[in-house]
């Protein structure tokens, strides 16, 4: 997608031009890019982690591919869940990675303020943007179209996305929406490593958040990592809705079983189990996964 877009600007209010006018600056120019990973090195991350830093559990850490750009696909209960997935993750990568979070266009592309908080928060992470009303069945396509130049530009891009489309706010935190095919259509696209990520322990809201972290509180916060979802034999067909679909249901099903696995690793602290690890705990270091 140009830079310069006639028909994808047009549709735009003059909020979503700015917006997207930032983040294309942030994400699309190699100095904007150094400058938003400049931040969030020394600003997003080190204020996030206050919030987090004594009770994260972190498995899995030696999936991370080290030598390309991939996508980290979560589940989706509360807001924070991809900020978790980055401060489980962000000091082992060998340098820091250029983070794009797609975002629905309601807050952070309609109001100035949320404009602006996407830029103090985190360097204009969240980007690009999906548009939930009548326009997004032309409009998305750009921010797919964007999404696998982003991956295909840089070996540094890291791609975070909640295959589930919006938040699950059921009860039960080992439930799952029906999975999106955009996260599918953007990996066979680009053919690029897709990392399932579960998280659990998080509050909905911001508030609680920082009230678990004042009162001591809070309940473990668990960032688990799977190998990469197997996807090579859709390649061929990346264009076809139904690859997409399996591409897209298949990430889900690998979130799932990690979902399983912290299940059970939430009944061994239940329990007191001295195996159960400490907080910030890993199962080994990373290493290079291959393309």
């Amino acid at each position: 997608m140009s830079l310069v877009d006639s028909e994808f600007w047009s549709a735009l209010t003059w909020t979503e031009r700015v917006a997207c006018a930032v983040g294309a600056t942030f994400a699309r120019t190699r100095a904007g890019r150094r400058a938003a990973t400049f931040y969030q090195d020394h600003v997003s991350v080190p204020v996030w982690n206050k919030t987090l830093d004594d009770r994260m559990h972190v498995h899995g850490l030696e999936h991370l591919p080290r030598d390309r750009s991939f996508i980290f696909a979560a589940n989706h209960r509360s807001y924070f869940d991809l900020y978790a997935v980055l401060l489980a993750t962000w000091h082992h990568f060998d340098q820091s990675p250029h983070l794009y979070c797609p975002v629905r266009t309601t807050f952070f592309y309609e109001r100035p303020l949320g404009v602006a908080l996407n830029v103090a928060v985190c360097a204009n992470a969240m980007y690009p943007p999906v548009f939930r009303d009548d326009r997004g069945r032309v409009l998305n396509q750009r921010a797919v179209d964007l999404a696998v130049e982003l991956l295909e530009t840089d070996p540094r891009t890291v791609l975070a996305m909640h295959p589930e489309g919006k938040r699950n706010k059921g009860d039960d935190p080992y439930s799952y929406l029906p999975p999106k095919p955009g996260v599918g259509r953007i990996a066979l696209r680009a053919g690029a490593p897709v990392v399932p990520v579960y998280v659990g322990g998080l509050p909905a809201k911001f508030g609680a958040l920082v009230k678990e972290r004042v009162s001591g509180k809070g309940t473990p916060v668990r960032v688990r990592l799977g190998a990469p979802v197997p996807l090579a034999d859709l390649y061929a067909d990346a264009d076809d809705p139904a690859a997409q679909r399996e591409a897209a249901e298949r990430t889900m099903a690998a979130i799932a079983a990690l979902g399983e696995e912290d299940r059970a690793f939430v009944a061994r602290l239940s329990r007191g189990d001295r195996s159960a690890d400490s907080p910030r705990s890993t199962t080994s270091t990373p290493t290079t996964t291959p393309a």
